[in-house]
């Protein structure tokens, strides 16, 4: 975990693997923070493993939800 996140470059988002927001899920700036984090994580289901990714700052998130039936896209929505 260390390594990855030395070779991504602090800061990191440390989480569950099946969480996408929310519980557990925490931005790591520097190794001693991961290693808190990770333990945090790993607490939350020790069945899942821990994903941690590049974490961008001042970043915006964009989304794109989209309805379709048989592979026709009926309706859509990005927020």
């Amino acid at each position: 975990a260390k390594a990855l996140a030395d070779r991504a470059g602090y800061p990191v988002l440390v989480r569950p693997s099946y969480v996408l927001s929310g519980a557990a899920m925490r931005v790591a700036s520097n190794a001693d923070e991961l290693v808190s984090f990770l333990e945090t994580a790993a607490d939350v289901s020790e069945e899942h493993p821990v994903v941690i990714s590049k974490f961008i700052l001042n970043a915006k998130e964009v989304e794109f939800d989209a309805v379709a039936d048989d592979g026709e896209m009926l309706n859509f929505a990005i927020s």
